[in-house]
Formats: C-alpha cells, structure tokens, sequence
C-alpha cells in the first residue's frame, strides 16, 4: 500500500476519534425503510419492483466493479469493460442505452448523496464496491421520488462495520493489485467508521493501465431521544489510460489491442472527486423528518482523440421530506433543491499534450427544483393503495466565455409535472403489486452544448425525452418450499427519444427521434433460503423496439434480449465457502439499423473462501476467483452507434484472483 494511503487512512481514523460524542438515550426512529422510494415504503408496502440485498466486505466475491457487486440483480445489466477509462454502462430495463460514457436513464446514491447531477449525468467514479454493505434498485419509471433522468434508482450504502481494523490484500491477473484498510468505533450509540483502498491494474488491452485511490469517512450520532444525524465524506483520485473500441475486424484479428488513435493521442483521463454530505433524521410533533445537505467538487483532465477537456464542477443541494402519519393513510411531503456548475474548457490535442489553442471557454450551471407529494393507504389489512404527484423545473444556462464564433451563451428552461399510482396486496409472506409510474430526462448540459454545427452554445433544438410504464410483479417467500420469489413483468413507452448521432471526428452529438417499446419479463429465485447450500436463478427478457419509421420493429442497441444468471454455493459450519457462477447473454445490436451484432457469450467463474479463521483476536480470510475459466472470447460492453464500426469492447479472458483479509476486533 502506498505511503499516501497509510497517511489517508490515519488521517481519517483521528477525525474519528473527534467526531465521538458522549453515550445518549437509544433514539425511537421508524423501522428500517427503503431509501430508494425516500422512505415512504418499505419491502412489503412497496407498490413496484424492488430488490435488496446485504453485502460483506471480505466474501467469496471480492468487489472490484460494480458489475460484480450487482450481477444477479433483476432488471439491470451492467457491462464491465474490462478498464477504468469510461466506466461501467448500467441500464435498468434497457434505460439509459445511448451513453457511450457515465451513466444515463438512472438516479444513482451513495450514503444519500445523489451521484446524478441535475442535468441527468451520473458518475459513480468515488463508489468503492469493495465497501458497499446494501443495495437497492428501484426498477421502472420513479421521477415520482427523484425527477429527472428516473428510469430507475440505485441507491448503495456503505458497509456497517465497527471491526478495529481490517486490511486486505489481492493480486491476480493483468497486473492486478488490489490493497484495502478500515477501521470502525463504536460507543453506545454513536458509531464511526473510515476506510481507503488503493486499486490498480495494467489490463488485458494495451494502453489500459489505470489506478483508483478511495477512501471515506461516516459518522452516526444521537444527539437525543428523537434525533439522530448521519455524517458521510468520499473521495476518489483515478489516473486512467483509455484503449477505445474496435471495429470487427480488429477485434477478431486481436481483441487485445488498442485503437491507434487513443494510443498516439494519449486519451485516458486523470480526476479528483469529492463530496460529503449530513443527514437529519428526526421525530417531531407534526411527524417523521428526514433532511439532507450535500456537496460535491470534481476536477477533470480528460485527453480525448479530437480535443483535451478540462473541467472543474461544482454541485449541492438540499432534499427533504416530512411524512405524517394519520392513522390508515400515510402522507409524505417534500421539496428538492439541486445546483451544478460546470466551468469546461477544450484544447486541441497536440499529440497526447494539452495544446495551446482554445477551442471552447464556458461556464454551465443548471439548477432545479421541485415538490412532491404522496400517500399510502391503508384499505385493508392486506390492501392498499400509493399514489402521488411531483412538479419538477429546471433551468440550464450557458455563459460563453471565447467569442471566436460570437456569444453562444444560453438558457433553456424545462418543466416535468410526474404522477404515479399503485396497489399492493399483501399475504403472510408474499407482496403483489401493480403500479403506473412516468419519468422524464432532459439532455445532459454535455449533451446540449454538443450541437451538429461544433460552434458552441446549447443545441436548442433538443428536449426532453418522456417515458410512461406499467408493471405488475410478486415478491416474497414461499415458507413451505423456502423459496425467494422476485417475479415483475413491465411495459415502458418512451417519446422523444435522445438519439445519439457521430460524427467522423468522433464528436457525438444528439437529437430527439421517434418512439420506444420496452416491454419485459424479470425473474429471480433463491432455494433453499436460509440453507448453507443453494441456488440462485435470475432471468431476464427485453424486447427493446424502434417504433419511428423507418426502422420502425428495430431493436435497440447495447441491450440484450436474453440474460441469466445461476450461482450455485455452499458452506460448512468452519467456515469454508464455495460459489460456481455462470453468466449468459444473448448478443446485442451495435448500432439502431440493427446492421451489426455482437455474439452471445457464457461466462463460468469459481469463487473459494475460508471467512472465520480465528486466531486468538485475529481472524484471516482468504479467498480465490477463477475467472472466465473457459477462456470465452466475448464482449460485454459495446459503445452504440460508434463512428467508424469502433463498437466493440472486449472482456477479459481467464484470469485468476486471490488475496487474504486480516481483522483485529
């Protein structure tokens, strides 16, 4: 581990010791709820398709990605691409298809700070899957709860841990070296925990090295009977390299290697994240409070192939909601206050440095407020209904700072109004629910200034793209055979669509075109539960369609039609641990005329691990992964609609992992 690392972690662990305040009464707060729907439900009340599920921080799957973390996860694909240059893609129900970087279609959490700016853009950069502890994913339209760009929700908390001090060390193949440090106190009721990890790879493809410090800080304290505040501090610095995509022809001659263009220009990216943000939770007379205050610095350098970008952001805001209990109906009111600035500036790339010509200087700010109101109602013992309102406004304004083409600076304004209804019946262990929900996603302020013409200002021909859907779906348990059920079938209808067009520098610009189906069938089971042998089985059909003419009955690209997930695992009563898991998809269209296609792929890993090795007050855990043990050729990851047949990423081939943990309690 790094010498900056160990000083990060010291560092964090004194902040610790101060932020420790004195033993107070236990706080009476309402049970555990889900963060994803902002607390106004909970696992069994929700009207719509949820899934959770508690992670460990030493287990048979180390997290490395978040494709890792999250595979077997209903609803959601997540294409690794086997590097840290752009990020994983995530769709939720074939959301969010369209990026070809970051995130788009899904509002993404970390410890309840939004990773999704208000434009819609997120980046999940400074979330460490080595340390998440609960996930939740809120399938289908939810600009209900959080507005913009809510093709689903994704919300990620950190690992409860209040272990003394726990290391971790894994190497394997590709260059991998993977060290990670955590330490926790805990004192009555008041608790803190830090952590940093140092990540670090050369690749499987040339020009991929990359590297990932993180590390993070969260306080819980009870200040009194009623109250109880949440304190949480992130930060990630990457210094990445970016080997592009291939065309078929390079990808079957040599999947290993690079484009040329990214090696000779240097594209990759180097950044610094940070963000923190405090949590009230509270019991007052009119009813339960929940108040969050959040902000967030990044600095980006990022060498592309026609341009080096420069950015420096600013971001915060304030989210709260009341929930008032009045007897059968639950009511829950709240506003939203969201601000980003982006100063972005772009310099021609002078073989791999930054040059000296200034080809954009502007400043990007987007702001957006927003009520909402909901209630739940209690018809029955077993029935009830959801139902609420949500009124969203924002506004992005431009500042054009060079004037080599003219004053470019702009502002569009948009308005979103999202109603949402739902049912749920409820039996002894089983929920079945039904639900219509909406969402709405303006273009990115990325995405705005990216205008056909290159000369800068917002693209004022763009807008919005609207989505409504309906689903009906069971979850639960069935006692008397021990059977997880997560079953959910949907349909989403989307107009306006942001369509993505490039041109043959490798700019990519938008324009809205046409409508979409998705329409869908989601499967997960778990048997036995509770059993230390078992299965688990996810499924997942999307019939992802063009309806525009012409091309109307075309499937839309990056999306499979077919994907399943099996694990088989088991564990004895000392500790050892074994999971077998196989991955299958069908292969995916690369561009919307549905004129080339990747191959399907299955993938089988093993994963072995001793998790209570005791040694007194030590504990070791050592664990393996044998990846891709059948060697498959595969991709995962494509980048849709690339310019010049550039698609196709491709994944890693058989690898092995293997480290060892250390816990001092």
């Amino acid at each position: 581990m790094s010498n900056r690392s160990i000083f990060l972690l010291c560092g964090l662990a004194l902040l610790a010791h101060t932020l420790m305040a004195q033993d107070s009464s236990v706080v009476s707060l309402p049970t555990m709820t889900i963060q994803a729907t902002r607390q106004l439900e909970t696992e069994t009340t929700a009207a719509r398709s949820l899934y959770v599920r508690q992670h460990s921080i030493v287990a048979s799957e180390p997290g490395l990605s978040l494709q890792r973390v999250l595979r077997g996860f209903p609803g959601i694909q997540i294409s690794e691409r086997g590097h840290f240059g752009l990020g994983e893609r995530i769709l939720v129900r074939g959301m969010g298809y369209r990026a070809a970087f970051g995130v788009r279609g899904l509002q993404a959490f970390l410890d309840g700070i939004p990773l999704t700016m208000p434009d819609g853009q997120s980046m999940l950069d400074v979330v460490d899957p080595a340390f998440i502890g609960r996930s939740e994913l809120l399938r289908g339209p939810s600009s209900l709860f959080w507005g913009n760009a809510s093709g689903g929700v994704l919300h990620l908390a950190s690992l409860e841990d209040s272990t003394l001090l726990r290391i971790r060390y894994m190497g394997g193949g590709y260059g991998l070296s993977h060290a990670l440090v955590s330490t926790g106190f805990r004192r009555g009721n008041h608790k803190v925990q830090a952590y940093a990890s140092r990540v670090s790879k050369r690749g499987h493809r040339a020009h991929s090295k990359g590297s990932f410090l993180r590390a993070g800080v969260s306080a819980r304290t009870v200040p009194s009977s009623n109250t109880a505040l949440l304190f949480a501090l992130n930060t990630a610095i990457q210094d990445v390299l970016s080997p592009g995509s291939l065309t078929l022809e390079q990808l079957s001659l040599d999947p290993n290697q690079a484009d040329s263009r990214y090696v000779n220009l240097s594209a990759g990216k180097a950044s610094v994240h940070l963000q923190g943000g405090l949590t009230l939770h509270a019991n007052t007379r009119l009813g339960y409070l929940t108040a969050t205050a959040y902000g967030i610095r990044r600095s980006l350098d990022n060498p592309l192939t026609f341009a080096w970008i420069e950015l420096d952001r600013l971001a915060g805001g304030i989210y709260a909601q009341l929930q008032i209990d009045l007897g059968a109906i639950d009511l829950a009111m709240g506003s939203d206050l969201r601000q980003l600035r982006d100063d972005r500036f772009r310099f021609n790339n002078d073989a791999g440095s930054k040059g000296t010509s200034v080809l954009l200087d502007q400043q990007e700010r987007v702001g957006s407020i927003a009520v909402f109101t909901g209630l739940n109602a209690q018809l029955s013992s077993r029935f009830g209904l959801s139902a609420g309102i949500r009124l969203d406004r924002l506004k992005f304004e431009m500042t054009d700072n060079l004037f080599t083409n003219g004053d470019q600076s702009g502002v569009r304004d948009f308005v979103a109004l999202s109603p949402s209804l739902g049912a749920f019946y409820r039996t002894s262990t089983l929920t079945w629910y039904t639900n219509i929900g909406t969402a709405f996603e303006t273009p990115t302020t990325t995405e705005l200034i990216n205008s056909p013409s290159d000369d800068g200002g917002f693209n004022s021909d763009l807008g919005p793209q609207q989505t409504r859907g309906i689903e009906a779906g069971v979850r639960g348990q069935l006692d008397h055979i021990r059977l997880g059920l997560d079953v959910a079938v949907f349909s989403l209808h989307i107009r306006d669509r942001l369509l993505p067009q490039q041109g043959e520098d490798g700019r990519t610009w938008y324009s809205n075109g046409g409508k979409n189906r998705h329409n869908g069938v989601e499967l997960a089971m778990d048997w036995p539960t509770g059993s230390l042998v078992g299965t688990r089985v996810v499924y997942n059909y999307g019939s992802f369609l063009f309806l525009n003419e012409p091309g109307d009955g075309l499937r839309i690209p990056g999306a499979p039609t077919h994907q399943l997930h099996l694990t088989l695992h088991g564990s004895t009563l000392n500790g050892w641990g074994a999971q077998i898991v196989l991955e299958s998809a069908s292969g995916m269209w690369a561009n919307n005329t549905n004129s080339v296609q990747s191959e399907g792929f299955a993938v089988l890993d093993i994963y072995l691990t001793r998790s209570n090795w005791h040694f007194g007050s030590i504990t070791l855990q050592p664990f393996a992964r044998f990846q891709n043990i059948l060697d498959s050729q595969y991709v995962r990851s494509l980048v849709v609609n690339a310019f010049g047949g550039r698609y196709f990423e491709p994944a890693e081939g058989r690898s092995i992992q293997a480290g060892i943990g250390i816990s001092l309690h």
